[in-house]
């Protein structure tokens, strides 16, 4: 198929810029040496003070945020250049003129690039169970692979979402705006949306405590980032209500809102949430390949 040449030419091209050797490097040194401190510093204190070994659970939980801050900023880099950057330089007219569709391009680029950030991720996990092997440490190997594989399907959703905004821009320059600019407001000032969101209805509308909390929860993951970290909680805390709650952050905040979220209503359910978070592998390409397919190069 057409789409399977354009990906393998892009994941080649990585392999022989050493892209994917250089992020394996980089995913290796950030998932081992937090491992490896968690094991010799923290894991021998808490075996000290409750005679229980610590597991890889902990690690993750941990690890969950920096990969929700780590993992979207390389998927974009990876892919934020990668329909308009072509445009740009004039190799997407030659690219085409070749027995590819733009639906082919864009499937293959989503493709390429998805598999340049997965496999670093995934061996970098890899690494990490060697360092846990080796320390008193207790694998949890079913929520480990399943964080592992979560991480890696972030790092996709990103890619998607990058290589939409791709194809909906004119220039390379467009295309890097747009990517950084969801990436600021997904990471630092989506929270304020949804609080202000909440605010708006609060003085507009007579809407009681327990919806204005539903919104901003809803809101909130619609965050991939966020819902993202919901999904992973499920993982270490086994509760859904307590997985919706990490958004919040806990303390005073969290107690609040879990009451008026207790009990958690269907809409807040695990596989609510994963929809919510998979539609980030959908929406963003449909949209950028509608532009793309009548944009005049």
């Amino acid at each position: 198929m057409s789409w399977q040449a354009v990906a393998r030419k892009d994941f080649q091209d990585s392999i022989r810029s050493r892209t994917v050797l250089a992020l394996s490097a980089v995913f290796v040194a950030l998932f081992t040496v937090p491992a490896y401190f968690l094991a010799q510093e923290v894991g021998g204190l808490f075996a000290a003070e409750t005679g229980q070994q610590l597991t890889s659970d902990a690690f993750i939980s941990v690890l969950s945020s920096v990969i929700a801050f780590f993992v979207p900023i390389i998927a974009i880099a990876l892919a934020y250049a990668s329909v308009a950057g072509e445009r740009d330089s004039g190799t997407m007219k030659l690219l085409l003129s070749l027995p590819h569709s733009r639906r082919d391009v864009l499937v293959g680029k989503i493709l390429g690039r998805s598999a340049v950030i997965v496999l670093p991720v995934l061996i970098g996990f890899a690494a990490a169970i060697v360092v846990f092997l080796l320390t008193p440490v207790s694998l949890s190997l079913g929520n480990y692979v399943a964080f592992a594989l979560l991480s890696a399907l972030l790092g996709v959703v990103f890619v998607c979402l990058a290589v939409g905004i791709s194809a909906a821009a004119k220039t390379r320059r467009q295309a890097m705006f747009g990517n950084v600019g969801i990436y600021v407001l997904f990471t630092l000032f989506w929270g304020s949306f949804a609080e202000g969101v909440v605010n708006l209805l609060n003085e507009y509308t007579d809407i009681g405590f327990e919806t204005l909390v539903d919104v901003q929860l809803a809101t909130l993951l619609l965050n991939p980032t966020e819902s993202f970290q919901s999904l992973a909680a499920i993982l270490w805390t086994n509760d859904p209500l307590g997985a919706r709650l990490a958004v919040f952050g806990g303390g005073i905040a969290g107690q609040v809102y879990g009451q008026a979220l207790d009990p958690l209503s269907w809409y807040f359910s695990n596989p609510m949430v994963a929809i919510a978070f998979l539609a980030w592998l959908v929406v963003p390409p449909v949209l950028g390949y509608l532009v793309f397919r009548e944009a005049d190069l």
